[in-house]
Order: structure tokens, then sequence, then C-alpha cells
């Protein structure tokens, strides 16, 4: 006998917004048994924080709203990923949003699938202003930052932080990724690099073409 069908995006929307834990956690688990933690970043997170979005857009959903389902989002999958092996001696990122970004979930997301798969990431959540996260960063001395954008009015100021971090720490590695990341397609290819998915960078950080090679 055939398993289910997985939920819609749609359909998880529709419960995170009523506030239906119980049916989200049952979608999550339903996901995560599918496919895995990227997978279910991918393929439930982001499009069910996009139909959210879409449904803000329109009307039908307040600010308020989008917050509590996000909120909601959040944790749940604290309750699941955590439960997962957690490698405190892997190679370091750091995670963070562009300045002025409130949109944090799929930073942090991000954040905890890196950490499953053997990374020691500093989660910075919201932004601090581009120089003070260049010198952080120059501090960390990690393999790669990861900047998350998600609202095209972000765009100049995650140009900026990207600017100032390759100005103050050369050697890292610069990913960006996030809804409206696109608008930052580097003029110059080795600058920094623009992802897609999770599963884009996984691929990426496992050492993918032109990835991260790193020793674990």
């Amino acid at each position: 006998m055939s398993n289910p069908p997985l939920p819609s995006p749609s359909t998880i929307a529709d419960a995170l917004l009523a506030g239906d834990s119980a049916t989200v956690l049952d979608a999550v688990s339903r996901y995560m048994s599918f496919g895995g933690a990227p997978f279910l970043v991918d393929a439930l997170a982001h499009p069910v924080m996009e139909q959210v979005g879409e449904r803000w857009h329109a009307g039908t959903a307040s600010v308020a709203d989008e917050h509590a389902a996000s909120e909601l989002l959040r944790e749940i999958f604290s309750t699941l990923l955590p439960s997962l092996a957690w490698h405190q001696g892997g190679p370091k990122a750091v995670v963070t949003c562009a300045p002025g970004e409130q949109h944090l979930l799929g930073a942090r997301l991000i954040s905890q699938v890196l950490a499953l798969d053997g990374w020691r990431v500093r989660f910075l959540g919201a932004a601090p202003p581009a120089k003070d996260l260049a010198l952080f960063v120059a501090r960390e001395q990690p393999v790669f930052v990861g900047l998350s954008v998600t609202m095209a009015d972000h765009i100049p100021a995650a140009r900026t932080a990207l600017e100032w971090i390759h100005r103050t720490a050369p050697q890292v590695r610069l990913v960006a990724g996030g809804s409206a990341s696109e608008a930052l397609m580097p003029a110059e290819k080795e600058t920094w690099a623009v992802l897609s998915s999770t599963q884009d960078l996984l691929w990426m950080t496992r050492g993918g073409t032109d990835g991260l090679i790193v020793s674990r």
C-alpha cells in the first residue's frame, strides 16, 4: 500500500495561519521522513512561507499572522532537528540575514541543516551593520558566510555587506540565498555565489563544482 501524498504547501500554510500546530507537526514529520532536513527546508519551509507572504500581499493575512506563522514553524522545526546529531568539531560557518532583514526563519533553518551536516555554525539572526559584520567575520575566520535576503528593498544593504566582508576577509567564501537573492548576482563571479536551494548549498559545501572543499 502506497503512502498518502505529502500535504501541499497551501494546506500547510492554512494550518499555520490557523495556529493548528498538530497538523503542521504531522506535515513536517512526514516531509522529514520522506526526504530529510534539506528536503524539508526546500520543499516545505520555503514554499509554505512564500504562501503566507502572498496572502499578506493579497490582504488576507496580517503582519501579525505572518509573524505568528513563522514562529510556529520555527518552534516545530526546533523540536525535530535538535534530535539529530550535531557536530562540534567541524569547519566553521557564519550565517546571517542582510542588514534590515526581519525574515529570519530561512537563515535559521539553513543554520540547523548545516550543523546537522557537520558544520560549526555561528548564526547571527538579524545582521549588524555591514562594517561590524565584516569585522566579526574577520575575527571568526569561517570557511564561508551565508547571507539571506528575502525582500528586494534589502538588496543594496546585502550587497554592501558582502562587499565589506570581501574587503575585510577576502579568503572567506561568500554565499547568498533567499527569495530576493537573484538580484545579487555579482558582476565578478568569484566574489560571491548565489544559490537557489539548500540542496545546492550542501552540494557546494561537500565539494561540488567551485565548492567549499574542506577536510572533516
